[in-house]
């Protein structure tokens, strides 16, 4: 069986930027109003995480700390 024949490089990426193009027109991009609040929702989930890591962290020293002396 005889192999079909490959489009040289610059056809192929001629069609690649043509596929991104058509792909680019359908994407529905988010209004100014929707990136704010994602950006706010992933803020307050940033400072939500960043107390929990402390608190956790701070208790986790304060009960190893603890049980250090009591072993002493």
């Amino acid at each position: 069986m005889a192999k079909a024949k490959r489009p040289n490089v610059f056809v192929r990426f001629g069609r690649y930027v043509g596929d991104v193009r058509t792909e680019m027109k359908r994407v529905v991009w988010p209004t100014r109003e929707e990136v704010l609040n994602s950006s706010l929702v992933v803020i307050l989930t940033l400072f939500f995480f960043i107390l929990f890591t402390l608190a956790v962290d701070t208790l986790t020293t304060s009960v190893v700390g603890f049980i250090s002396r009591i072993g002493g």
